[in-house]
């Protein structure tokens, strides 16, 4: 029983497939219809598409940070696309998306901004603008963190040593004089650390880039695409006609 089924089986793929050899011609030339129609389309209807990406580095980003910066930046991506608000043309250039570079799917340092649009100028004036902006917003951020970090750190300091010259004074280990000589240290020391803070706060930096063109997406890639579907429908139809006509049979 099992063996019959299986050889009915067996014939009714061999039939199916000498339904696909009786009709190679009509296959291969949905299939070539399709890629022509969206080779016409993509490169007789349509405008060439431009793409051009910035990078910032980011390395005092805490990675909560890192995440926070870019949902809010493709929120832009997201409000530029679909609503066109920030943009007069949203058709002609736009924010594609933002995202931190990944090398072997580990999150690096390097914040990119990808822009896309049908005027390859105008898409790298609009990402030089927005990556600029970008780059304000997240050393703001962070000098607005190490204004707080070293204010912590600055109040500490000066708590813990008048700690020490008051209890100093106390137990009479140092003398009237000498506390004052120690303050006047103390100023110093914090005055050459206010000096300083600039200098050990690491602000994010664009990091240039290699090709500085905007450079165009490859639209030869939905060709084959287009293809491989007309090649699918033109075996779905063949199949379910085939299908059909068995099934008359046996009723």
């Amino acid at each position: 029983m099992n063996e019959t089924e299986n050889q009915e089986i067996e014939i009714d793929l061999l039939e199916l497939l000498q339904e696909f050899k009786n009709n190679i011609a009509k296959i291969i030339g949905v299939t070539l219809l399709f890629a022509a129609a969206t080779a016409l389309y993509v490169f007789a209807l349509t405008a060439p598409k431009y793409s051009y990406s910035q990078l910032l580095d980011c390395r005092s980003l805490s990675d909560r940070d890192k995440i926070s910066f870019v949902n809010i930046f493709n929120e832009d991506a997201v409000s530029i696309k679909g609503h066109g608000k920030m943009w007069k043309d949203p058709k002609k250039y736009a924010l594609f998306k933002a995202e931190f570079v990944k090398d072997r799917n580990v999150s690096t340092n390097l914040l990119k901004f990808e822009f896309q649009g049908t005027d390859p100028e105008l898409i790298k004036t609009e990402c030089h603008a927005y990556t600029t902006d970008a780059l304000n917003k997240i050393n703001d951020h962070l000098m607005k963190l190490h204004e707080i970090r070293f204010g912590e750190e600055y109040f500490n300091t000066v708590r813990n040593e008048m700690r020490k010259i008051n209890s100093s004074l106390q137990d009479g280990s140092v003398t009237s004089q000498g506390a004052a000589q120690y303050l006047e240290l103390l100023k110093e020391r914090l005055e050459l650390k206010e000096k300083d803070k600039m200098l050990s706060l690491i602000k994010a930096k664009l990091v240039p880039s290699r090709v500085d063109e905007a450079e165009e997406i490859s639209r030869i890639k939905y060709i084959p695409i287009s293809g491989f579907l007309g090649l699918f429908l033109s075996l779905a139809y063949l199949t379910g006609r085939y299908c059909w006509r068995v099934s008359k049979k046996q009723s």
